[in-house]
């Protein structure tokens, strides 16, 4: 064991190499907050260092770069394997191409260390910048690949989360991986008390700081006890895509059976304070002001679930509610989702966001129109819902990316594409709040934007239906503790299949729906919580992913100034 730490050279005999390439690849691979926050721990210390430390002993660029490639694509197949819960088998063709990309950075990465980039303090700082921009750069990649920074190795334990609120899960990265390349040196320079001091420094930094940000913000919060009381509803309904129905009539029947389950998961809530009720991402299909539901059918469904005198919550027979139509059973009213949503917020006199499929009119004549993914704000008064349009859309899902792909996506019910939203809404709910759509929540920046126009409180619908059984709803959930503490504010979500739940402005976990977090996806129920409206300021709210950009780039600009005057001084 002593010989495999030994620094006197840069050989390794074949067991060492081995040992460390898969003891540093487990440790990596499943050194998340969805898998192991112990090995998490060990990952954003030493996992990383454990493999470079190999590396080191390889001469050819060519071996190094393919070596290194494959490791972290390896890692990444892990950390990505929910993409194979997907019932389509082309999804097999999106991991591996997520994962080599990933790969092929993280060779590059590689190719830079090298024992002679070890001597230099400022190549460790400028080698840890470049992995940000790396990192920061596949936000870019058709709609995004936002998940797994490494940073979020950091983000298991309260302490070092909180290092967020300076600049964000990028930042987190940044530290992970300087704090590896400290170790590396440390390492391969013979564990000498200054270097190790150094190592240790770096590691604990984020612990030492993040503990001092987080106390003092949580007697902060026990000194102001104001909260908001909220359901969150998790109907744990089928994609409806998977569902193959024989006639409109059927069709419309399950839908109706799926507002059943929904509101049957609210009759416990009846007679409680609730400032607030959300519902997931696209709760239910036939858009948000369609009259697709006679009238008779709903005042049925209201009387089973809330009594006879809940009847007078219904919603106004007016437009957009409600139309009076002809049908194949004659004439009478049809109403739609929004009413549905309009007399729950009625019936509970509290604000309700909800999502929906929403279609608009582009021009007068009625020929070309918008699709949207989009969240609604109901409130229980006269005022119009409100709307916001989901920026971050998924390709092949929710918007088809290239023209070769049409064909593809037809195979698999998939016809068209949503409109893309312009910008963050607020919405004036119990206290300002913006809403994202699902894996938006994954993108520091953006979401920052609601607490620039002054969120308060974000609200996150969420679907991962798609992805049943896997560690996706674990990992997506990791993200929104982040966003939390990034912009210094409390979370609620509802999700089709979890999970759902409630963090504070700290990243601690209020409550979430359900046993722990792998059950709680084959749930259909709801959630009452209480959050405190705590709110504070931080770093990241104000200047977002610049800050650890530049930073980045200036230590960048120091690696190479170094090296040139160190060539051509010396």
């Amino acid at each position: 064991m002593l010989a495999f730490f030994s620094s006197e050279n840069t050989n390794l005999s074949p067991l060492q190499k081995w040992g460390g390439f898969f003891f540093s690849f487990l440790i990596v691979a499943f050194g998340q907050p969805a898998w192991s926050i112990s090995l998490g721990l060990l990952a954003s210390i030493g996992g990383f260092a454990c493999f470079w430390r190999i590396l080191l002993t390889i001469s050819s660029k060519k071996e190094r770069f393919c070596l290194a490639m494959g490791w972290y694509a390896a890692v990444q197949m892990v950390q990505l394997g929910w993409f194979v819960s997907h019932p389509y088998f082309y999804i097999y063709g999106v991991l591996f191409f997520c994962a080599w990309l990933m790969g092929a950075q993280f060779g590059l990465l590689a190719l830079a260390i090298q024992p002679s980039t070890l001597k230099r303090v400022s190549y460790l700082f400028g080698l840890a910048g470049l992995w940000v921009w790396l990192e920061w750069s596949r936000l870019f990649i058709l709609s995004g690949l936002s998940f797994n920074p490494v940073g979020i190795a950091l983000s298991g334990f309260i302490y070092p989360l909180q290092f967020a609120s300076i600049g964000g899960v990028y930042f987190l990265s940044f530290w992970v991986m300087l704090t590896n390349l400290w170790m590396l040196r440390a390492w391969f320079f013979g564990w000498n008390k200054r270097e190790i001091s150094l190592a240790i420094g770096c590691a604990l930094s984020p612990y030492l700081m993040g503990g001092s940000h987080f106390y003092y913000h949580l007697n902060q919060m026990n000194q102001n006890t104001r909260s908001i009381s909220a359901v969150l509803v998790q109907p744990a309904l089928p994609i409806e895509e998977n569902l193959g129905f024989q006639s409109a009539e059927e069709a419309r029947n399950f839908v109706l059976q799926e507002w059943h389950q929904i509101l049957s998961t609210m009759q416990k809530q009846k007679g409680r304070q609730i400032d607030l009720i959300v519902l997931p991402e696209y709760v239910v299909p036939y858009g948000t002001y369609h009259p697709v539901f006679p009238l008779e059918n709903i005042k049925k469904l209201w009387k089973e679930l809330f009594g006879f005198e809940a009847l007078k919550s219904l919603a106004p027979l007016i437009s957009p509610y409600a139309s009076f139509l002809s049908s194949d059973r004659g004439n009478q009213w049809l109403v739609s989702n929004a009413f549905i949503v309009k007399s729950l917020a009625n019936l509970f006199q509290s604000y309700v966001v909800v999502g929906f499929e929403d279609s608009v009119y582009l021009d007068e004549e009625k020929t070309c129109h918008a699709s949207y993914s989009a969240a609604f704000h109901f409130s229980p008064d006269q005022r119009p819902a409100e709307r916001y349009e989901k920026r971050i859309l998924v390709p092949m899902g929710e918007y088809i990316p290239f023209e070769f792909c049409r064909e593809l996506a037809a195979r698999y019910g998939i016809s068209g594409s949503f409109t893309c939203g312009k910008g963050a809404k607020i919405f004036n709910g119990p206290v300002p709040y913006g809403a994202t759509i699902c894996y938006e929540e994954t993108y520091g920046d953006l979401i920052r934007e609601n607490r620039q126009k002054g969120a308060e409180l974000l609200v996150n619908l969420t679907n991962d239906g798609w992805y049943p059984n896997s560690k996706l709803p674990k990992q997506h959930f990791d993200h929104a503790r982040l966003r939390t503490v990034e912009n210094g504010i409390p979370l609620m979500r509802a999700c089709n299949t979890g999970i759902t739940g409630a963090i504070d402005s700290l990243g601690q976990v209020i409550n979430v729906l359900g046993p722990d977090m792998m059950k709680t996806q084959e749930i259909a129920d709801s959630l009452y919580v209480q959050v405190p409206v705590y709110h504070y300021k931080t770093l990241y709210a104000k200047w977002g992913d610049l800050f650890i950009l530049c930073l980045s780039s200036l230590l960048m600009i120091w690696t190479i100034a170094d090296k040139f005057f160190r060539c051509f001084f010396f």
